[in-house]
């Protein structure tokens, strides 16, 4: 496997992409590198923790001075000789969120991005939403006039049939009907109403080398994908963690995380596994470089990008 950068001429951005083959990964950040105040996500951080972050995270990932973390949120584009899936929905555009106003009605250029990489919605065979929060489901939807509608027509819309029963149950008995900031009511009922979920174990194989892991915590269902490219697997961690100062002290755990105990359980077991393994990490919040293999240093863990080639322009694979 190897990583290069792509520029994308047009929309004046560089793509990460990991090669293995006729396997092509793409990560499409839906919104990246963004500064966010570090106790908002992680609470109870000290300046004393941020400035040890700092000394042992990726350059640029934590500012102690500015005690504030970078996150991206990155999608990711699987091509391989029989199927092309994307890794998560990001938080899409022309979305009604007034409580996350970075997220609030956005306008960005992520379909022009796939299509600059060759690939349209319809292209798509498979989405996986490896949770429900609404950062995660953005576009399995967008508006056609007054109607939230597929995205991806000729996609089939993936979950774990516990994550979506419980937030079914969630929506079902609130009074607001504004489950996970409306992202239930415009980026998840209208799969259900339309396409349907295909609702799954959270150990499912959903295609030729793509299956599922379950990774609950953070949220009931949740999982991660484990994608066998014919030259070592590659892991797509979801949630399962979110920044890398966490791999530097196993008792931060994010503030979002529905039970916190089971999170750190899961990502501890994940992290172990991944190192002794040398998997690919393909994670979901942190900002460029992404694709990267965990060193164990004592009681933690340190994350090694993968060396990046010079750019490149691989032929588009797959095309149909």
């Amino acid at each position: 496997m190897k990583a290069i950068r792509r520029h994308i001429e047009g929309i004046g951005i560089e793509l990460e992409q990991l090669l293995a083959g006729p396997v092509v990964v793409t990560c499409i950040p839906d919104m990246a590198n963004v500064a966010w105040p570090a106790r908002a996500i992680f609470a109870g951080l000290s300046r004393a923790d941020l400035e040890a972050a700092f000394r042992r995270s990726p350059a640029g990932t934590v500012d102690p001075e500015g005690e504030t973390v970078a996150l991206s949120f990155n999608c990711y584009v699987i091509e391989t000789p029989d199927y092309v899936a994307l890794i998560d929905g990001g938080i899409g555009d022309g979305k009604e969120r007034p409580h996350r106003p970075a997220w609030h009605r956005r306008e960005t250029k992520f379909l022009d991005t796939l299509a600059a990489i060759g690939i349209s919605p319809e292209r798509v065979d498979i989405v996986i939403n490896t949770h429900l929060h609404a950062d995660h489901v953005g576009w399995n939807t967008r508006r056609e006039g007054e109607t939230w509608r597929p995205t991806f027509p000729n996609a089939r819309y993936v979950v774990a049939e516990t994550e979506l029963a419980h937030w079914t149950n969630v929506h079902e008995a609130s009074v607001d009907g504004n489950t996970l900031h409306g992202a239930f009511a415009d980026s998840v009922l209208p799969i259900i109403r339309s396409v349907g979920f295909d609702a799954v174990a959270s150990d499912a194989e959903i295609a030729p080398g793509l299956r599922l892991k379950p990774a609950p915590g953070h949220s009931p269902g949740m999982v991660v994908v484990a994608l066998d490219t014919g030259e070592g697997e590659v892991l797509f961690l979801a949630d399962a963690v979110h920044h890398p100062l966490q791999l530097g002290d196993d008792a931060i755990v994010c503030n979002f995380c529905e039970d916190p105990i089971l999170a750190r359980s899961t990502r501890i077991g994940l992290l172990g596994a991944a190192a002794a393994r040398g998997t690919v990490l393909a994670p979901y919040h942190f900002p460029a470089p992404v694709f990267g293999r965990l060193t164990a240093e004592a009681a933690s863990f340190r994350f090694v990008p993968l060396q990046i080639d010079a750019p490149g322009q691989p032929a588009p694979n797959n095309a149909r």
